[in-house]
Formats: structure tokens, sequence, C-alpha cells
């Protein structure tokens, strides 16, 4: 066997579970919860525009944010 072959696991991408916003109960990135908590954003087009990605609400800090972000309030959507 060589190095490569003993190695080539290590390397591999693997599934990790989502301990960011994205995968928490406070966070809601969906255009209608963002249009409604921040009226008049459409004048700004939508909140569907793409300049927001993957940004959204956290109801538990009532803030804005991007959803790659994390914090120890973090709890498990389910």
């Amino acid at each position: 066997m060589t190095l490569m072959e003993l190695l080539r696991p290590a390397f591999r991408p693997r599934k990790a579970a989502r301990f960011d916003c994205f995968g928490c109960t406070y966070f809601r990135n969906d255009a209608k919860t963002i249009e409604q908590a921040l009226p008049g954003i459409s004048s700004f087009s939508s909140a569907h525009a793409s300049v927001r990605a993957d940004d959204g609400l956290c109801t538990r800090h009532d803030t804005l944010l991007n959803g790659r972000r994390a914090c120890a309030d973090y709890s498990v959507r389910t």
C-alpha cells in the first residue's frame, strides 16, 4: 500500500453537523420573515435579492447577520 492510499481517507470531504446560524432554531432567512421584520426593505428591491445571500434574522438576539456565524446560544433546529 502506498503512502497516498493510506492518507486518502483523511482528505475526503466529510458531512459535518452544522453548528452555524443556518442550523439554529433562532435563525430565519426566508424573504417573507425578513420583509416583515424590516418594513421598507422592499424599497431596496426585496428580501429575495441575491446580495442578501446567506443573511438572515436571529430571533434570539434580534439581529440581521450572516448565516455562517455562530454563537453560544446555538440551538439545534428540529
